[in-house]
């Protein structure tokens, strides 16, 4: 699937450029070349049809040359983010049966030699900018040259062929291994290309996002694939230069979040923030307010949109002529959405519960969790995939997203989302950013935990952040707990590493009784 449309590009327009990386301007060609260099590379190694391969990598061609060449052998690529804990490195090593641990110099000296002693990787590949590699690990860009730029031998995949296992951080501690399939990938990035951002021979799609991120590779580097238009990558998110790389590469579409829009909102306005070559901007859904003003100051659209690793790609987007303000759209031709209650019933429209998505087709959701039979049974009932988030339906047929049903708080008989909460914090001039949690109090209620991370230089006794939430949050329940922090653990993709907070202790001194209820 994946390796006929790089093979059949290759042919049709081989010399069209297809990723652009610092110094690197690589063609469709050159990476269908590449990528067949890597495919006899893991056949000499012993890498078969089903292996599994971590990829430890960062944004770099080899990362996707690496995985076009698995999809080649019909082998299954597991991608971690680089600065991802040991224990979890080990868990989803062992976990997946990873056959094959593909490694960057970065990573590896972060780790030391401890990424030698995954006893269930049976080999080891190093890439790095010298020579030689450590002890234990194949040095790729020694061993690459040897093998050749093409090759023979290989069966056809087809769409129900496994391309990878992405591995999510899940609510409850152990994450869950989610299969897409090469079909999965080349309708999210076919429906992507064709229907939302509707790409045109002009367009040069932009990320800064991690590879290790499934809507980077279905949405940027499959969308380039499956439009023929070019992509440039970078490594990471530099809010004072963003738009000079904009400018510099003639990126007309990019990836975004939520944070990275903020931090360009906060940079000082120049009389030429509109002048830059991008057309369309895409990520999560953001306030409407922030959303109008970054319109409006760079001249640009922002596609919002809502999305799940089962789904491979984004299956509900807000964008063109029919854009509602405060929604996240409607899904996309392959879904259907509902909301149901608690017994998965469905609700009237206005009433918020959980979203449920229901594919058209069997590449539009994933093919299960990865040794995980009940989950995955539990998760599809009678076809529809409970997603874990919150949000209702309007009479439009729009949809409105809240929060993750584990991200919400259970107060006084309501349920109330921690994204309200965070935002009213987040707007105190002294506050960077934060993050609410719930902690079990009596009678099954929650009350509500937040952690503070203030700009530099400032101090914010926990009793005024009390008073402002106070007098701003109305029926939303104010903190009771509240620890301020140097920084909110985060993923390689800016995501609050939640379950991490949620395991933090409560110390002495760190409660603080509301002022609503003295």
């Amino acid at each position: 699937m994946i390796p006929r449309i790089l093979r059949d590009t290759a042919c049709s327009n081989g010399d069209s450029l297809f990723l652009r990386f610092r110094d690197q301007s690589i063609s469709f060609g050159q990476m269908d070349e590449r990528s067949n260099r890597v495919a006899n590379m893991f056949r000499e190694i012993g890498v078969r049809r089903g292996d599994k391969v971590c990829l430890m990598i960062s944004n770099r061609p080899e990362f996707i040359e690496l995985w076009f060449g698995l999809a080649k052998l019909g082998a299954v690529m597991v991608p971690m983010e680089t600065s991802m804990r040991e224990d979890a490195v080990s868990y989803i090593a062992s976990h997946s049966d990873a056959a094959v641990l593909v490694v960057e110099d970065t990573a590896h000296l972060a780790y030391g030699g401890r990424l030698g002693n995954i006893p269930e990787v049976r080999k080891r590949i190093w890439i790095g900018a010298g020579g030689g590699s450590p002890a234990g690990f194949l040095n790729y860009r020694e061993a690459i040259g040897a093998f050749p730029r093409t090759i023979t031998g290989l069966p056809e995949t087809d769409p129900s062929e496994g391309m990878s296992i992405v591995y999510t951080p899940g609510t409850t501690g152990l994450p869950k291994g989610v299969m897409l399939s090469q079909g999965n990938y080349c309708n999210s990035g076919k429906i992507w290309a064709e229907e939302v951002i509707r790409t045109n021979a002009q367009d040069v799609l932009f990320t800064v996002q991690p590879l290790s991120q499934v809507l980077t590779q279905t949405l940027t580097v499959m969308g380039s694939l499956m439009s023929g238009c070019p992509m440039v990558l970078e490594d990471g998110f530099e809010a004072r230069t963003f738009f000079d790389s904009i400018r510099r590469q003639g990126a007309t579409v990019f990836s975004c979040t939520n944070s990275m829009i903020a931090s360009l909102m906060k940079l000082d306005a120049t009389p030429d923030d509109a002048e830059n070559p991008a057309r369309l901007a895409f990520g999560g859904a953001l306030p409407g307010a922030m959303r109008r003003g970054f319109e409006k100051r760079f001249g640009i659209e922002v596609v919002d949109g809502f999305h799940v690793t089962e789904c491979g790609g984004m299956c509900v987007a807000n964008f063109g002529e029919s854009r509602k303000e405060g929604s996240i759209g409607k899904p996309l031709r392959p879904y259907e959405v509902k909301v149901v209650d608690e017994f998965d019933e469905e609700l009237p429209t206005g009433l918020s519960g959980e979203i449920l998505l229901r594919p058209k087709i069997p590449e539009a959701i994933f093919l299960g969790y990865f040794r995980e039979h009940e989950r995955t049974a539990e998760s599809m009932s009678k076809g529809w995939f409970h997603t874990g988030d919150r949000g209702y339906v309007d009479t439009d047929g729009d949809l409105f997203f809240l929060d993750r049903k584990a991200d919400c708080i259970r107060h006084g008989g309501e349920v109330f989302t921690c994204d309200e909460i965070e935002r009213t914090i987040n707007f105190h001039p002294k506050v960077l950013e934060s993050a609410a949690t719930g902690v079990l109090s009596e009678m099954d209620d929650e009350d509500v935990r937040v952690f503070i991370v203030l700009r530099p230089g400032e101090v914010l006794p926990p009793e005024e952040i009390i008073q402002w939430c106070f007098e701003r949050m109305g029926t939303s329940p104010v903190p009771r707990y509240i620890e301020f922090i140097s920084e909110l653990p985060k993923t390689d993709a800016g995501g609050i590493r939640k379950y991490d907070l949620r395991k933090r202790p409560l110390r002495d001194g760190q409660a603080r009784r509301n002022m609503a209820t003295n």
